[in-house]
């Protein structure tokens, strides 16, 4: 069984939607995989480390929502919980040394052909990931979902931060860079800088006030451009939604999408070849009520059956 009914006097720790606890990567389809890691780099908001548990006990809630689906991928998938990213004592690793600990754990489920659902963390935590997965698969292509393209110029060649994985990622040739998007992108007047600075390293960008004036059929034309038949690293970003509807994020940047909006176009990839998935950026201390953490889980369950999707 992918999901179990537990008895008894003990059960396993705290898993993703009550997912069997595991490390058979070989048996399993898709992996969850926790990355509680933030840079601290933030002035006031750091807490994203913190977020793949918080996802993690909001889950529960999508378990009762997804029951209802047809079909529901948790019952036509194995799907395991691999539990978190090992980043040392008290979760204050060397970003090097996450990196190197993330990669290997990414290693380890690519291996076995097994698809990693990653919970973050802040965006750094994408790097580590691209570089596991680009291994796998050469021709990688990326989609992300954020109000930052986190590809911003670096100050030196080991600045190394949640503002710069997608940089790091272009520089290092990790990833076609003419096929992958940027959506949502936007800033509290506007995002120019970034988006020329982006665009410059060769990606493409599709700003949320272009995608806001458009259907969201035609929006999700526009994401898939240069997409069918590649392998794609999913990255969603909780900051892509509009801090009204998902406040306990790392840099919240108002004027993005509805959870309608932004549920809709992540629904719209369905058929492309999802390989890895990262939902991060949940900070829980600036959340209380959990609305964040539940949305973020309820994006895990869409990435989840978007890799089912594949295999229908």
């Amino acid at each position: 069984m992918m999901r179990t009914e537990r008895e008894g006097l003990f059960v396993p720790p705290l898993t993703f939607a009550k997912l069997d606890y595991s490390h058979d990567f070989e048996k399993s389809d898709v992996a969850i995989l926790g990355m509680p890691f933030d840079c601290g780099s933030h002035p006031t908001r750091i807490g994203a480390r913190l977020g793949p548990n918080a996802i993690r006990e909001q889950s529960v809630l999508s378990l009762e929502l997804i029951e209802d689906s047809d079909p529901d991928p948790l019952q036509h998938l194995t799907v395991i919980d691999a539990g978190d990213v090992n980043i040392g004592s008290g979760g204050l690793a060397h970003i090097h040394t996450f990196f190197t600990r993330a990669e290997a754990a990414m290693d380890e489920i690519l291996s076995k052909n097994c698809v990693p659902v990653t919970l973050g963390g802040d965006g750094a935590v994408a790097l580590p990931q691209l570089r596991a997965v680009s291994k796998k698969y050469p021709d990688l292509a990326v989609i992300h979902f954020d109000a930052h393209t986190d590809a911003y110029p670096l100050r030196g060649n080991d600045h190394y931060d949640n503002a710069t994985p997608f940089t790091h990622a272009a520089k290092e040739g990790l990833i076609d860079l003419i096929a992958s998007v940027h959506v949502g992108t936007r800033a509290p007047v506007n995002a120019k800088a970034s988006i020329d600075y982006t665009e410059s390293l060769g990606y493409r960008v599709l700003p949320w006030s272009e995608l806001a004036e458009i259907s969201i059929a035609d929006g999700v034309r526009k994401i898939r451009e240069n997409l069918e038949g590649r392998p794609i690293y999913l990255c969603f970003d909780m900051d892509f939604f509009d801090p009204s509807v998902a406040p306990g994020v790392a840099t919240p940047t108002p004027g993005g999408p509805t959870t309608y909006h932004g549920l809709e176009l992540l629904r719209g990839l369905a058929g492309l070849s999802i390989v890895a998935c990262d939902i991060n950026t949940v900070s829980p201390p600036y959340d209380p009520s959990g609305v964040t953490a539940q949305l973020a889980a309820t994006v895990v369950m869409e990435a989840i059956n978007l890799i089912h999707c594949q295999q229908l």
